[in-house]
């Protein structure tokens, strides 16, 4: 079976939730119910929500040109949902598990990649040669950029780290975030601007960017 037909038999089955897989509050209410009452039935909905998510996560990163093999494909999203499965119980937030297994999902990717890539490396060093820019590459680079965003946002006045992170890593919205924090839109629009302000003038951020960019 291909990628893009399995993606297409997966989104049929994630049809039958009474909400859409990129329906976050909807998810997210369906977890805070299961959380609150442990009903059998909502734990169904949220396992069901979960496998979909993340397997179509990685058939997505996987459509892309590559030599992943199926194998890969089966690995990471069992190494993933098992994570899932293992930290749900620990989240504080919970509604906030949308968002949260999404994070999941792209540090796992991300990690992926770093170690193959290492691997590659070692098996085709004596074989490869390209002028094409390594896909792999890209990956690493991103995975070294999101480390190095890290840790300047932890170098940041604390009132600012929920913020940064919620914007930066989670990808959230203004107003997203104004819900979660309380909040005004502007408020969070300016904490945004002197979050940006600090990241320019962080001199060890800017080193890695320039390092993994240039």
């Amino acid at each position: 079976m291909s990628y893009k037909t399995e993606l297409s038999t997966l989104e049929a089955i994630a049809s039958s939730l009474p909400f859409h897989m990129d329906e976050s509050e909807r998810v997210n209410e369906a977890f805070v119910s299961y959380m609150s009452s442990g009903e059998r039935r909502e734990k169904v909905l949220v396992d069901v929500w979960t496998y979909c998510y993340v397997r179509r996560y990685f058939l997505i990163k996987f459509l892309r040109p590559s030599n992943f093999r199926a194998s890969e494909l089966d690995h990471v999203v069992e190494r993933t949902y098992q994570k899932v499965e293992q930290g749900r119980r620990e989240i504080v937030h919970h509604d906030r598990y949308a968002q949260w297994v999404s994070v999941i999902c792209r540090n796992t990717y991300l990690n992926f990649v770093s170690r193959r890539k290492s691997v590659t490396a070692l098996e085709e060093r004596h074989d490869r040669a390209t002028n094409t820019v390594d896909i792999f590459d890209l990956d690493v680079n991103a995975a070294a950029l999101h480390l190095a965003l890290i840790n300047a946002i932890e170098r940041l006045p604390a009132f600012l780290q929920s913020t940064a992170r919620m914007k930066f890593v989670e990808n959230l919205s203004y107003e997203e975030i104004s819900r979660i924090v309380g909040k005004r839109v502007p408020t969070i629009r300016s904490y945004i601007h002197k979050i940006c302000s600090r990241l320019r003038r962080d001199i060890s951020f800017q080193a890695w960017a320039r390092q993994y960019l240039e």
